[in-house]
């Protein structure tokens, strides 16, 4: 039975092809062990079926939710499911919603059984009764009508069946024996009409013969005729002919014929006798044969019905008696009860006893409408039974009318508080201390304490209604009156700040700190005029809607604008980022121009850049000072390898200005030192005219050197080196070191005398190296000085020279 609560799904295929096998393996187990739990608990299920004590343990045992709702499943008794529905309240939702459900369904199976035992039970006694009412019938189908199909069991719809069945016969049975009975009292009235006027023609025929023989012989009297006074002539009886009723007169005759045979069809038989003297007024006009015959079999079923009627209704107040002594016995038993427990409130509904209690009068006077008259001591039988039934409810009435007086009292009290309550001096809405604030508190507790004592309707003496709210609406318009004034005020001021709020957001012109600034004070100013005077709630809450709506809006802007300046400041971010990516670009072989021109384009595009975002702006500042240094670090490598290299090639043509200079060189004059002259850069032009001059010295002639031109004053050239020296700060000879003072010494004295010289009248390194790489026929000494020369001026910063490089 239950082993759908243990089938499983089927797995469904595995996506991966290839499972580790400890994984399979944790699988299978898992399964085997769900398989013997599941099989153990089937096994205990399956025992306490039919035992809700053992089911409910089991339900409360269980190990999972499937299991708890198999066992809640396997209840079958009313009792069990609402143990279960109590027990699983609080633990799991789905369990205690399917104990639920078969509770109330249970439950309504059993009211819907027991509604219909009561009315077959009902309708069987109608099976006894000579004479069933049609109106009961129709009850006892309505009230099965208004029965859940669903929940009534096969045996009670078959019960129903049947019995419908054979109280439908018994009511076409008895409906064929009226009709059978109409017909034949008709046929009956027709005969007896037809009989009694052939009757009376032949008694007025035989009258007439009888007169005719009086007439012929007069001395002819009858013995012990009696004498009549001459003054009394008798009269032969006159032949009258029945009156014809007009068509009129018959269609309203077949009418009230109408009405009364269907007022006795329903049992009412004061109409009945109502339309039966409307017809009786109405024959004196004439009426036929049918109409006879019919209002006769009317007469007649009536006078039946009404014995019948005048017995049943002797049963039914027999019937009303038992039930009202029944219902009094049993209010005396519970009222005893009541006293033994001592009882703080009464166990007897009051009001299903006034109900049970009014019913019983209303049947009475049912019967009183449908039967004829009781007899006086049944009647006093009656009303004691029901007078004994209503002390109950006569005491409850008594507590009602006490609790409703203390309730007017509790009220009155409240009053006379509220009516005490101070009024509210001033309006200052502003203000710390508000006395509207005592007054609202007043009014707020005077309603919570009224609308606790309940309706006024239900709760206070009927005859104090119309004063108590009179009262009730004076005392508190006393109070609403200047509060709804000055709440109204504050609402105007409550309006204006709402207004005030909303021009913020219309003002752009505003920065977002005054922004900020503002709506700060103007929620100060809101808070302030709430504690001191607060709204009604609905115009508070939706003034205060309004006002928060623009407070958030002017958020709104305010976050918007800051939306808006973070995305420049991204977008700036994002633009100096490019800017630092492209100076750490810059590698080492890129040449220098290209690399200059970089510098100046990057150099700009920063400074064009906007502002970046704060926390990063140092960072960001650092990071490009430090790739710029690098770039112009590898430019300085670069110009520095570019000096060095042009510093080479003037020694390299240096020592072949000397070579050419050297006794040897001009014994042998090579033919490849001008080869090797030619294949050395170019130096700058300055340098490079100087050597060519002292080249152009060297040759004379047909292309042998002049000796005469070669020396060069010793002096002359000394100077020279001494002020390149100089230039330099490269240390001299010691024996020139006192000339290298005068020389400082002699700049110092022109310093002091002339002023400081302008810089373009002062010879440049460049300048000096041309005129000592000029000098001819140097000596040992002064060549070795100028070596050193060129060696410490590899080491000068290429923008100490203003020559250009070497291409």
């Amino acid at each position: 039975m239950l082993s759908w609560i243990f089938r499983k799904k089927k797995a469904s295929p595995p996506v991966i092809a290839a499972r580790p096998a400890a994984s399979a393996q944790a699988t299978s187990a898992a399964r085997q062990a769900a398989a013997n739990v599941a099989s153990v608990w089937s096994g205990r299920l399956d025992r306490a079926l039919g035992d809700d004590a053992a089911l409910l343990a089991l339900a409360k045992e269980a190990p999972t939710a499937d299991l708890k709702l198999a066992a809640v499943q396997a209840l079958s008794t009313e009792a069990g499911l609402k143990s279960a529905e109590r027990e699983f309240r609080t633990h799991d939702r789905r369990v205690h919603q399917l104990a639920r459900q078969r509770h109330a369904h249970a439950k309504a199976k059993r009211e819907v059984a027991e509604r219909a035992t009561a009315l077959i039970s009902a309708a069987a006694v109608l099976l006894d009764v000579p004479v069933i009412p049609v109106n009961r019938l129709v009850e006892f189908d309505r009230g099965w009508q208004a029965l859940d199909a669903s929940l009534l069991s096969a045996a009670h719809q078959a019960e129903y069946a049947a019995l419908s069945g054979q109280l439908s016969a018994a009511m076409q049975a008895h409906g064929d024996q009226q009709a059978a009975a109409l017909a034949a009292a008709a046929e009956a009235a027709a005969a007896a009409a037809a009989l009694a006027q052939t009757q009376a023609l032949e008694a007025h025929e035989l009258a007439q013969e009888a007169l005719t023989r009086l007439a012929d012989s007069p001395s002819a009297e009858p013995e012990n005729a009696p004498e009549y006074p001459p003054e009394y002539p008798i009269t032969p009886p006159s032949r009258q002919a029945p009156k014809v009723p007009t068509a009129e007169h018959s269609a309203a005759i077949e009418v009230t014929l109408l009405q009364a045979e269907a007022a006795l069809l329903e049992g009412l038989l004061k109409q009945v006798q109502q339309h039966l003297m409307q017809l009786d007024r109405m024959s004196g006009h004439g009426m036929d044969t049918a109409h006879r015959a019919r209002l006769n079999a009317v007469q007649a079923e009536a006078g039946r019905m009404k014995g019948w009627q005048q017995w049943s209704g002797g049963l039914a107040r027999d019937d009303l008696v038992l039930e009202a002594e029944a219902l009094a016995k049993a209010t005396a038993a519970a009222a005893a009860a009541e006293a033994a427990t001592e009882a703080d409130e009464p166990k007897l509904p009051a009001r299903a006893q006034a109900e049970a209690i009014d019913d019983l009068r209303q049947r009475w006077k049912e019967l009183d409408r449908l039967a004829a008259a009781t007899s006086q001591p049944l009647w006093e039988r009656f009303d004691a039974a029901l007078q004994t039934a209503y002390l109950p409810v006569a005491a409850h009435l008594a507590q009602l009318e006490a609790d409703r007086q203390a309730n007017l009292a509790w009220r009155g009290g409240l009053l006379d508080t509220l009516d005490a309550t101070p009024l509210a001096c001033g309006t200052d809405a502003d203000a710390a201390f508000s006395p509207w604030k005592d007054l609202v508190r007043a009014l707020d507790q005077f309603h919570q304490a009224w609308r606790k004592l309940g309706p006024v309707e239900h709760t206070v003496p009927r005859k104090a209604h119309k004063a108590l709210q009179a009262r009730l609406t004076t005392s508190v318009a006393r109070l609403e009156a200047p509060l709804q004034a000055a709440r109204r005020v504050a609402q105007a001021e409550r309006e204006a700040l709402v207004s005030r709020a909303k021009a913020l957001t219309a003002e752009g012109r505003l920065h977002p700190a005054e922004q900020l600034s503002q709506v700060r004070e103007l929620q100060a100013e809101w808070q302030a005029h709430a504690r001191a005077l607060p709204l009604a709630r609905p115009i508070e809450a939706a003034l205060w809607d309004q006002f928060k709506a623009a407070t958030d809006a002017v958020f709104a802007q305010r976050d918007a604008a800051f939306s808006a300046r973070d995305d420049a400041l991204q977008a700036n971010l994002a633009e100096r980022l490019s800017v630092i990516e492209r100076l750490e670009a810059i590698t080492p072989d890129s040449p220098a121009a290209d690399v200059n021109q970089a510098l100046r384009q990057l150099d700009a595009a920063w400074r064009q850049a906007g502002e970046a975002p704060r926390a990063q702006a140092a960072a960001l500042e650092s990071r490009f000072r430090a790739a710029r240094a690098g770039a112009q670090a590898i430019v300085a490598d670069s110009a520095q390898r570019v000096w060095q290299a042009t510093c080479d090639t003037l020694h390299a043509k240096l020592m072949l200005c000397e070579a050419l200079e050297s006794d040897e060189a001009l014994a042998e004059a090579p033919a490849d030192l001008g080869d090797r002259w030619a294949a050395l850069p170019v130096l700058p032009p300055l340098w490079e005219q100087a050597l060519a001059q002292r080249q152009a010295r060297i040759a004379t002639g047909d292309g042998a050197p002049s000796r005469a031109d070669l020396w060069a004053d010793e002096r002359t050239v000394d100077e020279a080196l001494l002020q390149l020296e100089a230039a330099l700060d490269l240390p001299s000879p010691p024996e020139h070191q006192a000339s290298r003072r005068d020389l400082k010494l002699r700049a110092l004295k022109a310093a002091l005398e002339g002023g400081v010289r302008l810089a373009g009248e002062a010879p440049g390194v460049d300048q000096m190296t041309a005129q000592v790489i000029g000098f001819s026929r140097l000596n040992a000494p002064q060549r070795l000085r100028l070596h050193s020369l060129i060696v410490g001026l590899r080491t000068v910063n290429p923008p100490v020279s203003s020559s250009p490089s070497v291409r």
